[in-house]
């Protein structure tokens, strides 16, 4: 296991446990998530940044390995500038966030189509660069939904759109290239990963308020009931050798394990919610009223809802009237 997985898989059990201690009504465990959110989508950025520095030094691509560091550190040095305009020079939210945004988005996409023609006329397979740009996208748009910035769904319909077929396709290689040597582990890997597919589906439908979101998500809860009565035996034969689950989970060369676990935490998390059996994120934003009423009988909680709209709609009145700025 690569040092940056370890560092992930960390992170996401920081995130975890700042659901818990948010659970607890403590802001902080808020706090901690958006950190561990933000290190993990640098986590990827460092990842390309890091395949790029290792081809210039090997003269692999090494033009264009410059120059795709040069545009990392362009898109690097516009979201810095936006920030230190918002802060200092005290600029307009609404005008310098979706410049730059738009800015790191094209520098982002250059980077992808620069890699796609390289490898399409080279004839060359190297999809780490386009996977971890699409994963970065993805926690990205999760720190802007906590900070109830704009663009939050059009980057995750984007990031999940392109990973997602991605997905799809190193999968079906994956089984491909292992079937004849482990069938009952690869098999079991491959319900894995399609299992994951179906739950960033259900996410993006999820967090879009889109119809037929339950429909993915208990396609993906069969198709992980399936693993895990597979997984039980523990130790399989692979290659003529006996490894068990967890070193099995190392075949794969992508990060489909780790988003398997990060969206089955969070989908059933959802659901749980949804059916009271899970409390609500506590913020300091709401009256305490509002997470005392979630707990409660069926009526209490739909009257946490409305406590909680109409205090929205009283805040956004009194910015619209100039009362808050």
């Amino acid at each position: 296991m690569k040092p940056i997985t370890r560092i992930r898989i960390i992170l996401f059990a920081l995130m975890i446990f700042g659901s818990f201690a948010n659970f607890a009504l403590n802001e902080w465990g808020n706090t901690l998530i958006v950190w561990c959110e933000v290190l993990m989508a640098l986590s990827f950025l460092g990842d390309i940044t890091i395949t790029l520095y290792h081809r210039v030094k090997t003269n692999e691509r090494k033009k264009l390995s410059k120059v795709m560091l040069v545009l990392i550190a362009t898109m690097l040095l516009s979201v810095l500038s936006a920030i230190f305009s918002l802060f200092f020079f005290k600029f307009s939210f609404a005008y310098v966030f979706p410049f730059t945004v738009f800015i790191a988005f094209f520098i982002l996409l250059l980077i992808i189509i620069i890699e796609a023609l390289y490898d399409f006329f080279k004839k060359v397979d190297s999809k780490f660069i386009y996977e971890n740009v699409f994963l970065f996208i993805c926690f990205m748009a999760l720190i802007f939904k906590n900070a109830s910035w704009p663009f939050t769904g059009q980057m995750i319909i984007f990031g999940v759109l392109f990973l997602v077929p991605y997905f799809i396709t190193t999968t079906i290689k994956f089984f491909k290239a292992n079937y004849k040597s482990g069938k009952p582990l690869v098999v079991i890997l491959t319900f894995g990963s399609f299992a994951t597919v179906f739950l960033g589906i259900t996410y993006m439908m999820k967090t879009m308020h889109w119809p037929f979101a339950d429909t993915f998500f208990y396609i993906a809860s069969v198709i992980t009931l399936v693993m895990i009565v597979g997984a039980l035996k523990w130790t399989y034969v692979f290659n003529g050798e006996k490894i068990n689950i967890l070193q099995g989970l190392r075949l794969f060369k992508t990060n489909v394990i780790l988003l398997f676990f990060m969206l089955f935490v969070f989908t059933s998390y959802k659901y749980f919610n949804i059916l009271k059996l899970a409390p609500d994120f506590y913020s300091a934003d709401y009256p305490e009223i509002v997470y005392q009423l979630r707990t409660g009988t069926s009526a209490e909680w739909f009257k946490a809802s409305e406590i909680k709209e109409a205090y929205d709609n009283f805040i956004q009145k009194a910015e619209d009237n100039g009362f808050i700025k």
